[in-house]
């Protein structure tokens, strides 16, 4: 039985749980659904209908959104543009949909450099799509987090967050060679996704962060905006100057965030990104509710921290403790397959995160949390992450063994160095990008790109939005503009916390990442340097010979 119809009869016989199956999801497309198949599976009345144009054939271009996805559009003559998601923009201290929509679209009468540029001061989760005269460009937030996968499917357009969701709606068959990736052992372990810009389905490929997709009559192109120009190399002199703008970047974005929705919270543990976070909001701390959760050892400590170092500045904060045990969680075993569904069977959860989805899919405490993510890539966390000096020119297969280990499995993997050389070739990402390291691009864009915007997709199930303050091109950018080893050190983000709340900054509080902790690093590093040895040699001949 294929998974569409097994998925409809558990949903069937639970109808109650039909509105957490692609919740948040979007489909953009050519093809109009009648009222009756937006009754039934997969949609079951819970998604809207919006229209965005036209295209060149005269065909109408159709936004269909799950419900509590949020849309955006505005029309001109001849000129029509969406986003999917929200934004905000910290440097024009905008934060209606509507305004920054007619700015995108004025930047872009101008020529797409300018309309480039405006969308990459945008904070926040979304794809923004513009329909000029029936040719289309598709582009996402700073680091992909608004999942997007495309292709042409039975002669029709289709843009989605959910590739299941296609294969659904069209019968789509798994590509048999990622059917025996997902089934492998070592699959399951640690972060999940495809190589390239796979999909589960020959039919689509994934867009990735500062790229594009322009679609026209004459078919599907995909292309890079961003980076490009080599970023500034900043003087000591100039360190100061540059922390205090992204002090200022970062405030403004929590503080639009406390405009924007009603009951808005902050996530917390004691990590590096969490505190950076937490100092930025100083001055507006009565605006938001704090709290951590917890469903293994780690995240408790995580937490604990969290508790303390929201004490010491005095705001309140709450523990939610995660079920321990799935038969504590209501209908555990649907939400389970439903979560799994969503995934496209490829991001998986082990079962104390899919108890978390489902306490958090059912906690009405806020509508928004602001998530202390992505501001990783500037952290230099891929060297640290394997406790060595990366290269500076990464192979395809240094980003498939990066991806997963495949062991045992050399197929496989001469599959995943295939996948990685031809995408990163058409991505211009086959060496560095201008001054930009290597490591740090595929930090950005894969390990964010790909992982991160599969776990964002399955969190969509959440009762409250998810938002990134830290989700923005140029705020990112900077921290780039930065030594390594200053990055290394997270000197940037101590300096930035040290300037905008002094309390946080002399706690002896330092929560580690559990991916940079003994054992696991050494089954990294062992596994990298097995995988890698002949390349570690070359790389090692051609810096001495220079």
């Amino acid at each position: 039985m294929k998974r569409a119809e097994e998925m409809q009869n558990v949903l069937e016989r639970y109808p109650h749980c039909q509105g957490a199956l692609y919740s948040r999801g979007y489909l953009i497309s050519s093809r109009l659904f009648s009222t009756k198949e937006l009754e039934s599976y997969p949609f079951y009345s819970n998604w809207k209908t919006a229209t965005l144009g036209s295209m060149r054939d005269g065909k109408t271009l159709y936004v269909y959104c799950h419900y509590l996805q949020d849309y955006h559009s505005y029309s001109e003559p001849g000129l029509d543009i969406c986003i999917v998601g929200h934004a905000y923009n910290p440097f024009s201290l905008q934060y209606n949909e509507q305004e920054i929509l007619q700015d995108c679209l004025l930047a872009y009468r101008n020529g797409r450099e300018q309309f480039f540029d405006k969308v990459s001061e945008l904070t926040g989760i979304h794809l923004i799509v513009v329909n000029d005269n029936g040719t289309l460009l598709v582009l996402q937030d700073c680091a992909g987090m608004k999942s997007c996968y495309y292709g042409v499917v039975a002669g029709e357009l289709n843009l989605t967050s959910h590739p299941q969701l296609v294969a659904d709606l069209y019968g789509l068959e798994v590509d048999a060679t990622i059917e025996r990736l997902r089934d492998k052992w070592f699959f399951s372990i640690g972060v999940k996704y495809l190589p390239g810009d796979l999909s589960p389905f020959d039919e689509l490929k994934r867009l990735g962060p500062n790229t594009y997709v322009a679609y026209s009559n004459e078919g599907l192109e995909m292309k890079r905006f961003f980076p490009r120009e080599e970023h500034p190399v900043l003087a000591e002199e100039d360190y100061d100057a540059a922390i205090d703008r992204i002090s200022e970047l970062l405030h403004n974005n929590i503080a639009l965030c406390s405009k924007k929705w009603m009951h808005p919270a902050i996530s917390l543990s004691g990590g590096m990104d969490s505190k950076t976070t937490l100092a930025c909001a100083n001055g507006i701390y009565d605006k938001f509710r704090y709290y951590s959760f917890h469903c293994k050892p780690q995240e408790l400590e995580d937490a604990k921290a969290a508790r303390e170092i929201c004490q010491t500045i005095g705001v309140g904060h709450t523990i939610y403790a995660i079920p321990e045990k799935n038969e504590e969680i209501e209908d555990f075993d649907v939400f389970e397959r439903i979560v799994a569904h969503n995934s496209s069977y490829v991001g998986i959860p082990p079962s104390h995160e899919t108890r978390k989805f489902a306490f958090l899919h059912k906690l009405k405490d806020f509508d928004v949390e602001l998530k202390s993510w992505i501001s990783e890539i500037g952290r230099a966390m891929w060297g640290r992450r394997y406790g060595l000096e990366m290269p500076e020119i990464l192979t395809p297969r240094h980003f498939s063994i990066f991806q997963t280990r495949y062991l045992g499995s050399p197929s496989l993997l001469r599959h995943a160095d295939h996948a990685y050389g031809d995408y990163l070739g058409r991505i211009q990402l086959d060496k560095p990008l201008y001054n930009y390291e290597h490591a740090d691009s595929f930090y950005w864009e894969f390990r964010w790109g790909s992982w991160g915007t599969n776990v964002v997709t399955t969190q969509d199930i959440f009762s409250h939005t998810v938002t990134m303050p830290m989700n923005n091109r140029k705020l990112i950018d900077m921290f780039l503009w930065f030594p390594h080893d200053y990055r290394k050190r997270d000197m940037v983000h101590r300096q930035v916390i040290k300037r905008t709340n002094q309390r946080i900054a002399e706690l002896d509080i330092d929560v580690h990442n559990n991916y940079l902790r003994g054992k696991r690093v050494l089954v990294e590093k062992t596994y990298y340097y097995f995988r890698t040895l002949p390349l570690s040699i070359k790389d090692r001949v051609t810096r001495s010979g220079r």
